[in-house]
């Protein structure tokens, strides 16, 4: 698909990146990041943008599996809007990206990543093993569940690691989307792999969903009308990106906790269910955008809205700390938690679940 849209390979001659799986599951195998090229011109060619979406989800359920379900032994996760939507953006603005009339374009490499579901170990395997000098590289974007359109409404993270990106992305949104800037340069997803070596990043998102990570995740559910503004936006903003003549600095956003682990630590085992607000970062804890029906969150009692400000005896600071305390907790494990829930502190007990259950 990349070569039908006129990219060159985007590995010295290969379309492919292969790179070992870290896991106890995983160890001895092989995923594979898939990118493009497409080549600037002018003062600004030896620039490069990087376009980015993981096109890996959570695929089959073993037909011999234990898990009691849902979803049962044999089920399929479509994945459509996390993450065929961004890969559907990724693809569309290589076939959209033209000449152009400007004198200096930087260059793009467009890249489908493997093995995010698993600790975004492809999109860390690329930022260490870069197909160009790290620092030729200005920008990355990374669309992720950008499927789901509500109300005109689309997250982007990462506006303050560089200058420009507030102004670009406001004169790129002549379809007045109702955009919801946020600064961070961490959050979930492959970019925070590109903020870790201080590249500047843009995260763009369409919100929580009652399907995520769910067999009901089919394209049936996307807003096709919504996809269609989202990648016209992208569009547009690459344009002027690729075009910019100045510098793209990065800035680092202070106050927004670590960074979730790098590729090379094992994937965690426990899961509890819930989907964080990821435009949420003024608060203290990680405030939900949504609880999955039937996970251990669910069964406990938490809601959208709440915000956890403990779990398993350790204090929950952000999104990065809470994926280190699950890290520590194991399957079937019984913990411990609080919310804050309309200025009151509530406290559960849930049994956390093996990811592989949900």
């Amino acid at each position: 698909w990349l070569q039908a849209a006129g990219l060159q390979p985007g590995f010295a001659g290969s379309w492919d990146q292969e790179f070992p799986l870290a896991g106890p599951e995983l160890s001895g195998r092989n995923g594979c990041n898939v990118a493009g090229l497409l080549p600037g011109r002018g003062d600004l060619a030896d620039r490069y943008l990087i376009v980015g979406a993981h096109y890996d989800h959570l695929g089959w359920v073993a037909a011999d599996s234990a898990a009691a379900g849902p979803p049962a032994p044999g089920q399929y996760f479509p994945g459509a809007n996390d993450n065929a939507s961004g890969v559907t953006i990724l693809l569309e603005l290589a076939r959209l990206a033209a000449p152009g009339a400007a004198p200096s374009l930087r260059s793009c490499l467009f890249v489908a990543f493997a093995a995010e579901e698993v600790g975004l170990q492809g999109s860390a395997y690329f930022a260490g093993h870069l197909p160009v000098p790290l620092a030729q590289i200005d920008a990355m974007l990374n669309f992720d569940c950008v499927g789901r359109l509500t109300d005109r409404s689309l997250f982007v993270g990462g506006v303050g690691t560089a200058e420009v990106f507030p102004e670009l992305l406001q004169a790129a949104n002549t379809d007045s989307l109702v955009l919801e800037l946020n600064r961070s340069g961490w959050g979930g997803s492959d970019h925070v792999s590109f903020n870790n070596i201080e590249v500047p990043v843009l995260f763009f998102f369409t919100g929580a969903y009652p399907e995520y990570n769910r067999p009901a995740d089919d394209w049936p559910t996307l807003n096709v009308t919504g996809l269609c503004q989202v990648t016209a936006l992208a569009d547009r903003l690459l344009s002027s990106l690729r075009a910019h003549p100045g510098p793209l600095l990065y800035l680092p956003v202070a106050g927004t906790g670590s960074p979730p682990p790098d590729g090379d630590t094992p994937p965690r085992r426990a899961w509890l269910g819930t989907f964080p607000d990821f435009g949420a970062t003024e608060v203290e804890g990680v405030k939900l955008a949504g609880v999955i029906d039937g996970s251990p969150a669910k069964q406990a009692g938490l809601a959208k809205g709440d915000i956890l400000v403990m779990l398993a005896g350790a204090p929950v600071a952000d999104l990065a700390s809470l994926t280190e305390i699950l890290r520590d907790c194991r399957p079937g494990q019984q913990v411990s938690l609080q919310v804050l829930r309309g200025g009151k502190r509530l406290e559960y007990l849930v049994v956390l679940r093996d990811r592989d259950d949900r």
